[in-house]
Parts: structure tokens; sequence; C-alpha cells
């Protein structure tokens, strides 16, 4: 019976910590890319889908309002089919697609009443750097963005856990020498159009305090003045 009650008081108490912030959090991260297809002139491309690696440095003004500087990286499987051939018939071309998003953004934040976690949402922008292998050693960049969204869980004001849904979004280089499109035999002409890549993808972090602990917002409640009774005079 003591056991439940101090395991409980632990608990709740873990909970009262577990609602601060830090005004510098690093977020390693990891997470699920899903495939993409990708359509060019006369053929059509196809990421695999990957693990995806990297981290953040958020900068947070407040408890609402913060930025947040990102790299990730995806190492997929790319492949490319001539239209009308099977899914199941190999590709003509084959490589691995090695994309760095390096991107820097806004985060907004609310956190759910009485809970340790905080709901937010960003936009992201920045470059992603394509280096495709193995045969081609090439690197090059290309204009990107990003929306995210997900949830922050404190269970200290130094750790939580973040737990988010991504779509990142990278434009390949002209004069198709992107990601993977460098090493494509000159009789497949579909490797001189540039499309855009969207990877959407699932991520875990955690979250690590540096900065100084945020304080929190109160709610001043305004006195209100009442004005003076007039006085009542009576004459006799």
């Amino acid at each position: 019976m003591k056991k439940t009650i101090w395991l409980t008081c632990f608990l709740f108490g873990l909970l009262g910590l577990s609602f601060g912030q830090s005004s510098i959090e690093f977020i390693p991260m990891a997470g699920y890319t899903f495939p993409e297809k990708l359509n060019f002139n006369d053929s059509y491309g196809r990421l695999g889908d990957a693990i995806n690696l990297g981290g953040s440095f958020q900068f947070n003004f407040n408890r609402h309002f913060g930025l947040e500087l990102m790299y990730d990286r995806v190492d997929a499987t790319a492949k490319m089919y001539d239209y009308g051939s099977p899914i199941n018939r190999a590709p003509f071309y084959q490589t691995q697609a090695g994309i760095n998003y390096i991107m820097l953004g806004p985060v907004s934040t609310v956190q759910v009443p009485g809970s340790p976690v905080h709901l937010f949402f960003g936009v992201l922008l920045g470059a992603a750097v394509y280096t495709p292998g193995p045969d081609d050693l090439s690197s090059n960049a290309g204009l990107a963005w990003g929306l995210q969204t997900g949830a922050n869980i404190y269970f200290t004001r130094r750790v939580g856990l973040r737990i988010s849904a991504r779509l990142l979004s990278g434009t390949a280089p002209d004069q198709g020498s992107g990601y993977y499109l460098g090493s494509f035999g000159e009789s497949h002409n579909g490797y001189y159009s540039n499309p855009s890549i969207y990877q959407f993808g699932l991520n875990a972090g955690l979250i690590i305090g540096l900065g100084h602990a945020l304080p929190e917002y109160r709610r001043t409640e305004r006195q209100r003045r009442h004005a003076p009774r007039p006085r009542r005079y009576y004459y006799y």
C-alpha cells in the first residue's frame, strides 16, 4: 500500500515538472519514409521506402513560438522504368539515392491543458542536397520546403519525447543532374525532366533541454474597481 502511494506521488510530481520547456532544445530523430513515384517525360522512377536519420535544434522564444534548424538524411533505392513496363519487371537503371535536407522554419506550440503534451505545427524552408551513388559521384542542391506536425511529451523539464509526421519536398537541379539522374543512358531521354520529390515520413525523437526553463504564462485577473456608492444624506 505504501509503495503504491509513493509511486502515485512520484508520478504526480513528474507530471508537475513535465510542463516545462527549455529555451534551446536538441532533438535527435529517426523515422520511416514512405515510397514515392516520380514521373518523367518518357519513363517513371520509384524511390523506395527508407529509414531517415537526423536531428534539429529548436530555439524557443516563449512557450508558443520557436525557430527550428533541422537536418535529415534519407537513403533510398532509386529505380527507373519505361512507361508501359510491368511493375515486376527489372528496371533499366537502379542506384542509391541519398537526399540531405537542411531546413529552417518557425514552430508554433500549444499545450494541452493539464497535461505534459504540447502540440506543434511548423513550416520549413531550405535546401535539398542530392548525393547519388555509387556510380555517380556528383552532388547537387535544389530548393526544398516542408510541413510538420506532432506532439512533444515532456517527462521532466529537460527530457521529453517528440512524435511527428512530416512532408518534405525537394526540386531536382536542372540539366538532369539530380539525385540519381546523371547516369541514365542517352537512349532514355526522360532524365532531362526534373520532377519534384514529395517524401512523407513518421518520426520519433528525444528532446534534450539545453537552455533555461521558460517561465509559465500566468493570467492576471484585473480587479474590478467599484465606484464608491453615493452617500445619502437625510435631513430632519
